[in-house]
């Protein structure tokens, strides 16, 4: 009856998530969350961990610098399903997989027009090997990782027989490399509270946009998080996480181009809720404290998101 008392949350996230399957996406003008998704750890051998996410992120804000201006231009919003694997190759190498489906809608304010793109988003493969397990003795854990972004999201989504700008499409058409680091820190049997830090950098590759020759190249990204998880109850725990995202300028065929690149701190709450033994849900939000664009950009007012964890095996290191 215990268990069977916990399932009901999941009806929830369906509600909220499976409607939107077939309209969600990642956003490449104001955070992506394809590699923000990476808080996973490692897993030990043999642990299969599966994960279903929905985001959504609002842009409704416009930013000269540091400084917020009326918005009577563009609006967007953003919404994300990615379905997650991480499994144990060993107790030390773990391999994470991400693939997405994503939708994008841009509404004209003045003009009411409204352009909305949905599809196949890319995805990410990465290796993340222990280089310290955490032990009685010594409470941390250090683990790197390495990987690609794939380009399986189209890029030739056209509106009147013209090609839509990168922005709109579903993929970026480039492949990407990743580089991926986690530390953590426990303190038991003193206190159960874990602190973590986890940082991705992506060094982003070129596509061609509208013609040959035509190629354009988003800017590399560093993504940096420091924060802390605490259980509430033996089934409810907090996880706090202050976010650091900064990007350099896109350049199309290799000039660096106006309005776009900059740096973002978010405020990251979130709950897990510990449903069985295998499964969880996670629900958390982006609140912005700072943001910094170059030039003239519209960004992110908010993110929610809902996630679905199920646990196949012993151990999972978050």
């Amino acid at each position: 009856m215990r268990n069977i008392s916990k399932i009901w949350p999941i009806a929830l996230l369906l509600c909220l998530a499976l409607p939107n399957i077939n309209m969600a996406q990642t956003c490449s003008c104001a955070g992506a969350p394809l590699i923000s998704s990476q808080s996973v750890s490692t897993t030990s051998q043999g642990n299969l961990l599966l994960g279903i996410t929905y985001e959504h992120n609002e842009i409704a804000e416009l930013y000269r610098a540091d400084n917020k201006l009326d918005n009577q231009t563009v609006e967007r919003s953003t919404q994300s399903t990615l379905l997650e694997l991480n499994y144990g190759i060993t107790n030390r190498l773990t391999v994470s997989g991400t693939a997405t489906y994503v939708r994008k809608r841009r509404l004209g304010l003045q003009s009411n027009d409204e352009l909305v793109t949905t599809g196949i988003g890319d995805g990410i493969v990465l290796l993340k090997y222990v280089l310290h397990q955490n032990t009685i003795k010594e409470q941390y854990q250090l683990a790197v990782g390495a990987g690609a972004k794939i380009p399986f999201g189209k890029t030739s989504l056209a509106s009147d027989g013209i090609r839509l700008n990168f922005d709109m499409q579903p993929g970026t058409g480039a492949w990407d490399g990743i580089a991926w680091s986690y530390f953590s820190k426990t303190f038991a049997p003193a206190s159960t509270i874990n602190l973590f830090l986890f940082t991705t950098y992506r060094a982003t590759g070129s596509a061609e946009r509208f013609a040959d020759n035509d190629n354009y190249e988003f800017g590399n990204e560093l993504l940096a998080n420091i924060g802390a998880t605490n259980n509430i109850t033996s089934d409810l725990s907090y996880i706090a996480t202050i976010k650091y995202r900064s990007t350099s300028s896109d350049q199309r065929n290799n000039n660096k181009l106006p309005n776009t690149g900059g740096k973002w701190i978010h405020l990251e709450p979130a709950l897990q809720y510990q449903l069985t033994n295998g499964l969880s849900i996670k629900a958390s939000g982006k609140i912005p404290i700072y943001q910094y664009l170059n030039g003239l950009q519209p960004t992110t007012s908010y993110t929610a998101s809902i996630s679905l964890f199920y646990n196949f095996g012993k151990k999972t290191i978050f």
